[in-house]
């Protein structure tokens, strides 16, 4: 006979489950709304410093239309953008697989600059070259990333790798996070209009004939505003990433405990339906037990 004792604790345990993954629900939910505001505000920015970056270009060449020069002496680097937490597994695993797949044949001439944790773990077990990893909080600031962007700097300026890609997760929307790529360096004007096209700017609309009629003043000088302008936006670039990859774990953590705690709603349902039953049966015995032993004694 099934044990009623047995089902209401696999009932209390199951609704603890529920109310768990219901507050961690609520708290991905909020979190994915803040930082859906916070990519807004970037987009804004974003927008009126590509003006100034339109501007410079033009005066000032910023953007290579060459590919990067191959050199056996020097590797590649790749910026993979991961979780430092799972639950939210999927968007990772989508993510690793995508970087695996395009350098798992190259991996002997790639170095690998992870961020966050899971992706550390990954990139280890798969025996890729790890040289540096960094981790971040969920309410990160630019500051947070400043290891980075000072490595960045170095590695540009003594051009220590033959290219810089960065990997990471872009948020479409609560349901839909894609895996992509951009290259930091050589900066590439065809990669540098794939980023404006995937933050939704046109970058076409900014070079206005009255704009592009006008006399310019760059100071101190020309090429020493483009280093910084090129400096300032991989760094913008890279900080956009990490934001990106942070709302869609935050979506994708969300998603994960709506259905874990749906399914506890459901596994909950056909619990007490065991245990109406049981009890039922339970119910329906000791009464043929009482009859039976009431015939027996009447006879």
């Amino acid at each position: 006979m099934v044990n009623t004792k047995q089902i209401k604790g696999q009932i209390k345990s199951t609704e603890n489950i529920k109310q768990i993954t219901k507050a961690l629900e609520v708290v991905a939910t909020v979190k994915l709304q803040k930082n859906k505001s916070q990519t807004e505000w970037y987009k804004a920015f974003m927008v009126e410093f590509l003006k100034i970056v339109q501007v410079v270009n033009n005066t000032e060449k910023l953007f290579t239309d060459k590919p990067p020069q191959e050199n056996n002496k020097k590797k590649d680097l790749i910026i993979v953008v991961g979780t430092d937490r799972w639950l939210c597994g999927w968007l990772n695993n989508r993510l690793f697989k995508s970087v695996f797949t395009k350098h798992e044949e190259n991996k002997n001439n790639i170095e690998i600059f992870c961020v966050g944790k899971k992706t550390l773990e990954f990139f280890t077990r798969s025996n890729f070259t790890v040289g540096w990893q960094i981790t971040l909080k969920d309410n990160f600031i630019s500051d947070d990333l400043r290891d980075l962007y000072v490595f960045l700097r170095n590695a540009i300026e003594i051009e220590q790798y033959n290219a810089i890609r960065l990997h990471f997760n872009y948020f479409d929307n609560a349901i839909k996070q894609t895996p992509i790529d951009i290259q930091l360096f050589p900066l590439n004007k065809q990669e540098y209009e794939f980023f404006a096209e995937q933050i939704d700017i046109d970058i076409n609309d900014f070079m206005t004939e009255d704009m592009e009629n006008k006399d310019v003043l760059l100071e101190p000088s020309k090429p020493d505003l483009a280093k910084e302008i090129k400096e300032q936006l991989i760094q913008h670039v890279v900080y956009g990433a990490v934001l990106q990859n942070k709302t869609g774990e935050y979506a994708a953590r969300m998603i994960a405990m709506k259905n874990a705690k749906d399914n506890s709603i459901s596994v909950i349902k056909s619990l007490k339906l065991s245990y109406n039953k049981a009890r039922q049966a339970a119910v329906t015995q000791e009464v043929s037990e009482i009859m039976s032993a009431k015939n027996a004694i009447e006879g």
